[in-house]
């Protein structure tokens, strides 16, 4: 899949979260580039949507995998 993304020359960021659950949105996750923040066993919807919502306006991780867990 990356390498698809990687060569179409479109602006692209991956967001791999861990197992997903239903819990309310806490504001609080952490990101790694490329692999989950160690002990990263799940995250809420909740969180990953926010996290996701916030990254459309840095560029930063354009053309990058991210990982995102609580």
């Amino acid at each position: 899949m990356e390498r698809v993304f990687e060569s179409s020359g479109l602006d692209w960021t991956m967001v791999r979260p861990p197992e997903l659950t239903d819990k309310p949105y806490t504001g609080r996750y952490r990101v790694r580039e490329g692999h989950l923040p160690r002990f990263g066993f799940n995250i809420s919807r909740a969180d990953v949507a926010d996290f996701m919502i916030n990254l459309v306006e840095n560029r930063s991780t354009i053309r990058k995998i991210i990982g995102v867990s609580n």
